[in-house]
């Protein structure tokens, strides 16, 4: 029976160090539920879980695509802050074990991959948007719905970025798929008026009809906004 999790060995592009870290077998994924902010729910090991690379010598962090391919000679501000964690005696988070990880490990290691991606010289805004999803469904599974809370909100502010400043938004969502995305954390939050302002945005964009599924929940989800939205009124 094949095991879900492997570690693979690669090489800090910032320190040089070599070390293993824990990955999930894409061939293993089961999912279980769908949620409607495109997150999933895991049947066993939690994907989201290994989707960062930590160094445990000099604490760079990024996604794993990210990880294995950033030039460090591009990124000048990532190579000092490095250096300078390299020479500090400080202790280091316990977030480097190798194997099953725990929800609170893994939210610092994306929150890590959060604040060097923000260093970044060359760093693109969909990475960032994706680490703080990841961090929503991260705290949303462990049952922490103060911090799911926070990085909803955080995820929200990425995402406008990545709508208007964006140049390539990812094709299996497009600019509707981000819209839609927009709306549902709005929703999630509470700020009907808002998630009906992007649902609306999402379904007047030129591109909907390529996307009749997003489509199709841009709908439902506009009437269950409306629906809370009456009966937050009528409280």
């Amino acid at each position: 029976m094949t095991t879900p999790l492997w570690n693979k060995k690669v090489k800090c592009p910032f320190c040089q160090f070599e070390f293993e870290t824990t990955r999930m077998r894409s061939s293993v994924i089961k999912i279980k539920e769908k949620m409607t902010d495109f997150g999933n729910i895991y049947d066993g090991e939690c994907a989201y879980f290994y989707a960062v690379t930590v160094c445990p010598q000099c604490t760079f962090a990024a996604l794993n695509k990210d990880f294995d391919s950033i030039r460090a000679d591009y990124e000048p501000k990532v190579v000092e802050a490095t250096k300078k964690i390299r020479q500090a005696n400080v202790k280091r988070p316990d977030i480097f074990t190798l194997g099953h990880l725990t929800p609170e490990a893994t939210a610092k290691r994306h929150e890590l991959a959060i604040a060097f991606t923000k260093m970044r010289t060359y760093s693109e805004l969909g990475a960032l948007a994706g680490l703080y999803m990841h961090l929503v469904w991260i705290y949303r599974l462990s049952g922490n719905r103060e911090k799911e809370r926070t990085a909803m909100t955080d995820a929200v502010k990425a995402y406008q970025e990545f709508h208007e400043k964006g140049a390539d938004l990812p094709e299996k969502l497009g600019e509707p798929g981000v819209l839609y995305l927009i709306g549902e954390l709005y929703r999630r939050l509470g700020q009907f008026k808002e998630a009906r302002t992007y649902y609306g945005r999402a379904l007047a964009s030129k591109e909907i009809n390529l996307y009749p599924a997003i489509a199709e929940m841009t709908r439902d989800m506009m009437l269950a906004a409306k629906k809370a939205m009456g009966e937050a009124e009528t409280a």
